[in-house]
């Protein structure tokens, strides 16, 4: 006999029978079902079986078996049958359950549908976009030649990306996409970081997708994730390093003994020296986050303690140590060569970095780079992007600034214990960004170290978007005002739609002018293929310099000779350069003309917005 018509015999012998009895007439098959529809329909109504009674749920068979025993029983079974759906009216708490899971279920999609965009898109952009100056440097200095290259410093070499690159440019060649491969890799383990760590700290709501876009889709993150640079790399391992902090963070108090605390505080000590490793710049927010996670997980009144000496012994040993360690591996051969001139690019006043930061992040689209940046203009005197600017520069990031420190400082009320864990992360993490902003100017006052441009202070993207999202979440929790919350949901909308406006694949913020740096040198290649020159000398200024060697090396120009500096504006100079009239073509911008005239020379490219001209001279 099947199961289910046992099931259904026992159920109409016990309820559904003797109703039948009471209505009189032989129980054919038809009015046997008839009267065991009915027998629900009044165990639904307040019968014997409630609607909570556990014979009416939809549960699974279970059978369980005991060993067999003189004297006692050594099978039993509890048997729920399945019911069909239909047949009862779902409960409030099963549509609400289900109306979570569903909204789980859309953020979850929506975050990976925003993730997977943003790296193609990276990777669309790192295989056609044009090489920049910095990225054609990275190649010629260090990657181009032989492996003791890797070993010069410089601050244009990001150490942990020349690493990971050489190989890509050793097996498959110097094209823009296999130098930008490393970056690239960098980008996915990013995206992959940052949806965990949303979900950590968000769960599966609104305010996580809202957090996966605003990580994604920052122009200057978008920038550097295809970039042949460490920038990209250096949030990778960052990000990271705050998934692993915020993972111990809520286990409470710091634990030597336990080896989930020893794991997590060693993998982010050396996640932060793999940051600096990939951009020096990252020590800042390794130390202030290293700072930030000792208050928080360290047991309060530690040094009146008896425990104090092996608590911070172990502290030391899991959390500072490994990462002090690796770091050391990886940096010292460069670490020695470094000297103060070598760290020249910054701003001498606060304001500057405030605008710079302010305008590459709300108003990137509209405004440009003017910080050594051929071509590049500051907004025009008396428009809307000068007064937005001037906004965010004197008030909104004061203002952030403010309640940065407000996060750092604000104790939560007592609470459950899943809200204790949400202050102890929101403090963390705005104790973090606040200390990355001090720390700054600390440094700048100590040692004067310039203030940092826009893509040298990367790290207070994630730091505080973080900050700033918790914060908001734990406002919208004490002031019950649904108002608050839909201009919160606006305000975030509206930033995500500028990030948008923001996408191009033409060029680096930073770097606009090497839009054209490719045309450049198919100019000269196609006037000295016509002219059937073969060993074409090409000088002029130091701005296309090694853009014009990258793509003579990229497309193999065996026709022309290495690119030289002759450039009156510059204070350096290639060794034994011509005169600009000795060359087969020159390149120069405004501030290097040549003034070169006559029917011997004649112009075969300019642009109109960096001033970038290439005169051919003959030579009869």
């Amino acid at each position: 006999m099947k199961l289910a018509e046992f099931l259904n015999r026992g159920y109409w012998a016990q309820h559904a029978a003797p109703l039948q009895r009471q209505r009189g007439g032989t129980p054919t098959k038809a009015k046997r079902q008839h009267a065991y529809r009915a027998a629900k329909r009044a165990a639904w109504e307040g019968g014997p079986y409630k609607r909570n009674s556990d014979l009416l749920r939809c549960r699974l068979l279970a059978v369980s078996f005991r060993a067999v025993l003189l004297g006692r029983a050594y099978f039993h079974f509890t048997v729920h049958p399945w019911e069909p759906a239909d047949e009862w009216p779902p409960r409030a708490d099963d549509r609400q359950e289900i109306r979570m899971k569903t909204g789980a279920l859309l953020a979850r999609v929506a975050s990976v549908a925003i993730l997977l965009f943003a790296f193609g898109f990276a990777v669309f952009r790192a295989s056609v976009q044009a090489i920049s100056h910095d990225e054609a440097l990275t190649y010629v200095w260090f990657l181009d030649g032989g492996v003791d290259k890797l070993l010069h410093f410089d601050a244009n070499n990001h150490v942990l990306f020349t690493f990971l690159a050489k190989p890509f440019v050793k097996l498959l060649g110097p094209r823009e996409l296999f130098l930008r491969a490393a970056s690239l890799l960098g980008a996915a383990g990013y995206l992959a970081i940052a949806y965990l760590l949303g979900r950590k700290l968000f769960g599966d709501g609104l305010l996580f997708v809202i957090f996966t876009g605003l990580l994604a889709l920052h122009p200057l993150v978008m920038d550097f994730a295809s970039a042949a640079r460490g920038y990209g790399l250096g949030l990778t391992f960052l990000l990271g390093a705050m998934y692993a902090f915020a993972g111990r963070i809520g286990r409470g108090r710091f634990d030597p003994a336990a080896a989930d605390w020893r794991e997590g505080c060693a993998a982010a000590s050396v996640l932060l020296a793999l940051a600096f490793a990939a951009n020096l710049t990252n020590i800042i927010p390794a130390l202030s986050l290293t700072l930030a996670f000792a208050i928080a997980v360290l047991p309060r009144g530690l040094l009146g303690s008896g425990t104090a000496s092996s608590v911070l012994r172990g502290f030391v040993q899991w959390t500072i140590f490994p990462g002090a360690a690796a770091g050391l591996f990886l940096m010292w051969p460069f670490l020695m060569q470094a000297r103060p001139y070598h760290f020249y690019v910054g701003y001498g006043r606060t304001t500057d970095t405030l605008r710079d930061v302010f305008n590459s992040t709300f108003l990137y689209r509209w405004t440009e780079d003017f910080f050594l940046n051929l071509g590049g203009q500051p907004p025009a005197p008396g428009s809307w992007q000068e007064l937005a600017s001037n906004a965010g520069t004197y008030l909104a990031l004061p203002l952030v600034m403010v309640l940065l420190i407000a996060g750092a400082l604000l104790r939560g009320k007592a609470s459950a214990g899943s809200e204790e864990k949400q202050t102890a992360l929101r403090r963390f993490f705005c104790g973090a960004s606040a200390g990355c902003v001090i720390l700054i100017a600390a440094l700048h006052f100590t040692v004067h170290l310039k203030y940092p441009v826009s893509r040298t202070c990367l790290y207070v993207i994630p730091l505080f978007t973080v900050s700033y999202l918790l914060l908001a979440k734990e406002f919208s929790a004490r002031v019950k005002f649904p108002g608050l919350n839909v201009a919160g949901i606006l305000l975030a909308v509206l930033v995500l739609l500028d990030y948008a406006s923001a996408m191009q694949a033409h060029s680096f913020r930073y770097n606009a002018y090497d839009v054209i740096s490719r045309d450049l040198y198919q100019a000269i290649e196609k006037d000295a293929l016509s002219r059937g020159l073969t060993n074409a000398r090409v000088g002029g200024t130091w701005w296309y310099e090694p853009e014009i060697n990258f793509y003579r090396l990229r497309y193999k120009g065996k026709w022309m000779l290495p690119y030289e500096i002759n450039d009156r504006s510059y204070w350096w100079q290639t060794a034994g350069a011509l005169e600009p009239a000795g060359y087969d073509y020159f390149v120069f911008v405004s501030a290097s003309d040549p003034h070169l005239t006559g029917p011997s020379v004649r112009t075969i490219f300019h642009d109109e917005k960096t001033q970038a001209t290439i005169i051919a001279i003959a030579h009869d």
